[in-house]
């Protein structure tokens, strides 16, 4: 199938190049030159901008970046690709299907993306051109090896046509491939890096706790990981997490359910061990005071 990435950072290109590589015809697109340039050199095809990427495409994934500024998302990144994409697509005849990689919350796609795609376009979202959302499980470390070998894939759709191309896209990964609604997609991806940051913290308030005790807390931790609900993952305790993915997917849904009118007691202690960690061995903190109410 022919494919077209917007945005060919970690993301685009872990999906790009691997595409390509289950003999997929990729063009890749983005606004920086010297990422199209490395590209090219390395015998790719890129796209001078979005028209060209949305008229030589079936299947068109938007990766660009969504970063946490000031504990708050920054959207403007996906808002304005959403934009150009729908301009694009207006007098575009074939049947497209626009998929979001990028880590959002839940109702982006549906409230922000997709009306952004009609109104700029003129065309109606599963009529004219489809829309998923199909978030990314990638390691910043080992991209392209977590995009090829992948736990799951989430089909995010707005409608059965579009989540049927999409399916067909991966026939050839070996992988549960779980298709379900844009906003439960959406969810998943932040459920994931959550769950993991939930994680690391725990295993290193209990290093914290076992180094006043002095208890040995790598023998803690590796006992306890044997339990196969539990596992390896994030159990080393004394470092923060950091990485481009758990510390802003963490502050940004923080700041989304707040402004949801909840509160995420969890999520937030969380956040207060990660940075409570980060200062232990140089500046060991007061203790911390707890209210009854919690």
């Amino acid at each position: 199938m022919k494919v077209s990435i917007v945005g060919s950072g970690v993301v685009g290109q872990a999906t790009g190049i691997g595409l390509s590589l289950n003999g997929h015809k990729v063009l890749f697109h983005d606004i920086d030159r010297d990422k199209l340039r490395c590209l090219r050199e390395k015998g790719y095809t890129t796209a001078e901008d979005v028209a060209e990427a949305v008229n030589n495409t079936e299947v068109l994934f938007v990766c660009v970046p969504t970063p946490t500024i000031d504990e708050k998302i920054e959207l403007k990144y996906v808002l304005d690709s959403a934009k150009k994409i729908g301009s694009a697509l207006k007098g575009n005849k074939k049947f497209v299907v626009v998929t979001f990689r990028s880590t959002i919350p839940p109702e982006t796609t549906r409230t922000k993306l997709l009306p952004l795609l009609e109104y700029n376009s003129g065309l109606k979202a599963g009529v004219n051109f489809g829309v998923c959302m199909n978030p990314e499980f990638l390691r910043e470390k080992t991209p392209l090896d977590d995009f090829l070998n992948p736990s799951r894939i989430i089909i995010g759709e707005f409608e059965e046509k579009s989540g049927d191309i999409l399916e067909k896209l991966y026939s050839r990964f070996r992988c549960r491939i779980i298709r379900t609604s844009l906003e439960t997609a959406e969810m998943i991806k932040y459920t994931s890096n959550l769950f993991l940051a939930a994680k690391i913290s725990f295993f290193n308030e209990i290093y914290m706790v076992c180094k006043e005790l002095n208890i040995d807390s790598k023998v803690v931790s590796e006992a306890v990981s044997l339990d196969p609900r539990i596992g390896k993952y994030g159990i080393e305790g004394g470092r923060p997490f950091g990485g481009m993915c758990l510390p802003k997917d963490l502050a940004a849904f923080i700041e989304f359910a707040d402004l949801k009118g909840l509160n995420p007691i969890l999520l937030k202690a969380v956040e207060e061990v990660n940075q409570e960690i980060s200062f232990y061995h140089s500046i060991k903190p007061e203790p911390r005071i707890r209210s009854k109410e919690v």
